[in-house]
């Protein structure tokens, strides 16, 4: 199945130029010749940053929906969720500073993209607040000794479960949308890697 046919469409979304046009111009007001710009667009290292950034939360997360799928470490699951919401702002400023630099149709797939991104941070947030919860409730429970709690972690209820599920997935939307324009409209590809057929 090739997605690339459902991509399209955005590519020729000019509504999206409204917000992009205006967000780019200012992020580049803002970043253009400055350290920063280098440091986050990943001109240090020849490419841009943005999908090593993200790596840090999707691995993070999906080794969290792994531990609730097969019903272990409930408290571990807890952790990862936390660490990928931790790390996901890095994955956020490498990605609008190089979505920026970017051409129009490029930049309005980026903004899907984003937007998908935002809607899967928004999800593994609740997960994370609601076995957080979870948790504390567990851990003021009448009964429960105070040394005894931080070993006795409840597992998480179907919501949580479900909704950091949910999050994975639309992550896994946000990559496709990521690859989309890596590797079908050639975002943050080099002219010399262009030139050489790659």
């Amino acid at each position: 199945m090739d997605l690339t046919a459902l991509f399209r469409p955005f590519e020729k979304a000019l509504l999206l130029d409204r917000v992009s046009d205006p967000v780019a111009a200012r992020l580049r007001s803002v970043l253009s010749d400055t350290p920063v710009d280098g440091l986050l667009r990943g001109t240090f290292v020849g490419h841009p940053m943005h999908p090593i950034m993200a790596y840090s939360s999707v691995g993070l997360w999906s080794s969290a929906v792994f531990l609730d799928v097969t019903g272990r470490s409930p408290d571990a699951a807890r952790t990862l969720i936390g660490a990928g919401l931790v790390t996901a702002p890095t994955a956020l400023a490498t990605g609008w500073a190089t979505w920026s630099t970017l051409t129009r149709e490029q930049r309005r797939v980026g903004l899907i993209h984003a937007s998908t991104n935002a809607v899967a941070i928004g999800l593994f947030t609740a997960s994370y607040k609601r076995r957080a919860a979870t948790a504390a409730t567990a851990a003021t429970a009448p009964g429960v000794a105070v040394e005894a709690a931080p070993s006795a972690v409840p597992e998480p209820d179907a919501t949580a479960k479900a909704l950091a599920l949910a999050g994975f997935a639309v992550a896994g939307l946000g990559g496709a949308l990521g690859g989309h324009l890596g590797y079908n409209m050639g975002a943050g590809v080099s002219t010399r890697a262009v030139a050489a057929g790659v």
